[in-house]
């Protein structure tokens, strides 16, 4: 299968020269939806990456507007977008970057009672908020509509991956790893402004989610069962594997080996 012009031909010209990356990969990218929840620290990189990669259709969903706070660490916005819903914003940038990528945005809140609507008819979710609690809502979402769910989460100098997928056998899911608040009612959930986040230790996380994203739109495998941990001063990273838990409120440890 060819790519639809010459003009791709170029554009994708280095990343083809990638052993592990075909034309029928670029096809197969380009035919494919994703969804970003989250339009900040991570999501903003993860956006841009895989609208530049060459993604056919692209979701973005968040209802917070752009704040000065935000400058540092959220690169698809300025200081002229103060006040704008952060999906518009976004919008209008990856749509002069990238015009190939077709992008729907929802200045809504993901909820236990939509997230199942507004998650479906998409490949992959990539998960960049900020709450135990909005995780725990995509991750059942998507464990009950079958997609493939990578999550990313950072605090100050650190953060963390993971990556779901609820058609592979022994992928377990997040609440396998965090309990939830039916479990363990005493966590506390604060976004990551209550503690504070460096900008390059949450890009560098964003930069981890666009990759094994891209990886499952291409149809590469991407690690499951192993948490993913960075310390950023440090440039360290840890692996922590885990099998699905037979006692999960989610999954219930289906598909355990």
């Amino acid at each position: 299968m060819s790519l639809t012009s010459d003009e791709d031909l170029v554009r994708f010209s280095r990343f083809l020269l990638a052993p592990e990356v075909s034309e029928n990969s670029l096809q197969r990218l380009k035919a494919s939806s994703a969804t970003v929840i989250g339009v900040g620290g991570l999501g903003c990189p993860v956006a841009l990456y895989l609208a530049a990669a060459g993604l056919g259709r692209l979701r973005l969903i968040d209802p917070d507007k752009v704040e000065i706070s935000n400058l540092p660490r959220q690169i698809l916005f300025g200081p002229g977008d103060a006040g704008r819903t952060k999906v518009q914003v976004a919008t209008e940038r990856l749509g002069t970057l990238h015009p190939s990528t077709q992008i729907e945005a929802l200045a809504e809140a993901v909820t236990a009672n939509n997230a199942q609507s507004l998650l479906s008819g998409t490949n992959l979710v990539i998960d960049c908020t900020d709450r135990f609690a909005a995780r725990h809502v995509v991750n059942e979402a998507c464990h009950r509509l079958g997609v493939p769910l990578v999550i990313g989460s950072a605090l100050q100098w650190s953060g963390q991956l993971l990556v779901v997928d609820p058609r592979k056998k022994g992928s377990g899911c997040y609440a396998c790893l965090f309990p939830t608040e039916d479990e363990q009612p005493a966590v506390i959930d604060a976004a990551c402004g209550a503690y504070g986040v460096v900008s390059t230790a949450v890009g560098l996380v964003g930069l981890m989610q666009a990759n094994e994203a891209l990886k499952l739109l291409m149809g590469m495998p991407a690690p499951t069962g192993q948490l993913w941990q960075l310390e950023a001063r440090s440039l360290g990273l840890e692996t922590m594997r885990f099998r699905p838990r037979r006692d999960c409120l989610v999954c219930g440890g289906l598909g355990e080996e």
